[in-house]
């Protein structure tokens, strides 16, 4: 009988410290928290004075979206010539680095956005996805024209 007891008190003791921990559990798997692909984040680095606002991979192309700070050299507008990326992770494309120049003429002004086209492609909708890139420019100002590589990544998710 005395056996019996104390397992009753045991389990009255612990078993809502056990139940609370259970619930907790429950709760965080169901916010995918214990899911790995939940915790990459569409994100980038890098690419000053432009900024990656999106990337998007999908079975066409791969879109970034970039804005534009301030330039250097107190440059009002940026030629833009080619976006290259390397160092893929997720994409279906087997022949990296890709590179896409921009059409001549193609310039951008602090303050503005523009988007990128790349030929790379993801194949499978909902996988992580990376890239180095580098962005080539240039710029006009008072003491000449000079052109600079901007580098950075871009990650996200395949749609």
């Amino acid at each position: 009988m005395a056996k019996g007891q104390s397992a009753l008190e045991y389990m009255m003791t612990y078993g809502w410290a056990i139940l609370i921990i259970v619930i907790v559990a429950v709760i965080l798997y169901s916010m995918g928290i214990f899911n790995p692909r939940a915790s990459v984040t569409a994100s980038s680095s890098g690419f000053s004075p432009f900024a990656a606002s999106a990337a998007i991979c999908n079975t066409t192309a791969t879109y970034v979206s970039f804005s534009v700070g301030g330039l250097p050299d107190g440059a009002t507008a940026a030629s833009l010539v080619n976006l290259t990326l390397s160092s893929p992770s997720g994409f279906s494309s087997t022949s990296f680095p890709v590179t896409e120049t921009f059409p001549t003429g193609t310039t951008v002004s602090s303050g503005s956005s523009f988007k990128a086209i790349v030929a790379a492609t993801c194949s499978t909708s909902g996988v992580p996805f990376t890239a180095s890139g580098a962005l080539y420019y240039g710029v006009t100002t008072a003491a000449g024209t000079a052109t600079f590589k901007a580098t950075g990544t871009i990650a996200g998710t395949s749609s």
